[in-house]
């Protein structure tokens, strides 16, 4: 029951209509035996937004598209992780004082190795938007990959030499093992990578029958990401699953980023098998 104890969490982001992180964390607050909501607004002016956080004493907030850069100019303090990949998702309310942290890097992190180790493998990161940049530090700032291939359009190369650049300065990690590449002439006999993670929205809904990647360029028995959850098994993970690959759902990346960003907010040990099944479901409800 919702009174005037009830602490208030939310997403603020424009459009937020599509997101699945009400359905979870009122789940988990629920489950928890906590007195919160958490809830979304659109947001058109952000500073407003975030300045009505602190005056509301609104206890946390998830951020996501377009504002995960912009919200920094705004918060008193920025975790290491967050000020490397240059964006916040989470913002955390401590008696008027704001701190952003970056939860996605966790949460994709989590996702792959619980799948496979990373340490020493060959990676192919598909993408250098903002999503693969924080892949890519979550990559080096919690583990030691050989080599990474930041794999693009012709279009985003630059994008993808400036993601390279910006891995070996703030991590101080050596130019041989990053490598910017045109996806337009991959060659899947040429350093097959052990691992490959989709970070582009190629693929989502309603965008369904569209896959970065033919199954001829996906080598046979490697590990394979899409970070991509709607739908639960993308193309390029079906493509991925009929070359006899270990396949690592979107679906994952969500609820472990969405787990820390609870347990962040309360202190309380996030209940992932409920908050999972709220997401499994919301998922059938939307195919």
């Amino acid at each position: 029951m919702i009174d005037a104890l009830t602490y208030t969490y939310c997403i603020i982001g424009k459009p937020v209509r599509h997101s699945f992180s009400p359905i979870m964390q009122n789940r988990a607050f629920e489950e928890a035996g906590l007195n919160s909501v958490y809830t979304a607004f659109e947001v058109t002016d952000l500073e407003g937004a975030v300045n009505g956080i602190r005056a509301l004493n609104i206890r946390g907030a998830s951020v996501t598209i377009p504002y995960k850069i912009d919200v920094m100019q705004y918060l008193d303090e920025i975790e290491d992780i967050a000020a490397m990949i240059g964006s916040v998702n989470t913002v955390m309310n401590h008696d008027g004082r704001l701190s952003g942290t970056n939860t996605d890097a966790f949460g994709f992190y989590r996702a792959l190795t619980e799948a496979t180790e990373i340490t020493g493998k060959n990676i192919t990161l598909l993408g250098s938007g903002g999503a693969a940049r924080a892949i890519a530090f979550a990559l080096f700032y919690f583990d030691k990959p050989a080599k990474l291939k930041i794999a693009v359009r012709d279009d985003d190369i630059e994008a993808a030499h400036l993601l390279r650049k910006s891995l070996t300065a703030h991590l101080g990690i050596s130019e041989n093992i990053i490598e910017a590449a045109r996806l337009a002439i991959w060659d899947e006999t040429a350093d097959s990578p052990d691992i490959i993670i989709n970070s582009t929205p190629l693929g989502m809904h309603p965008n369904t029958e569209v896959s970065p990647l033919v199954k001829e360029q996906i080598p046979s028995g490697i590990t394979v990401m899409d970070i991509v959850y709607h739908p639960h098994e993308t193309l390029l993970l079906r493509y991925a699953a009929e070359k006899g690959c270990r396949t690592v759902y979107g679906i994952d990346m969500l609820l472990y980023q969405g787990v820390k960003q609870f347990e962040l907010w309360t202190g309380v040990k996030a209940p992932e098998n409920v908050m999972r099944d709220s997401l499994v479901r919301h998922l059938e409800k939307r195919r």
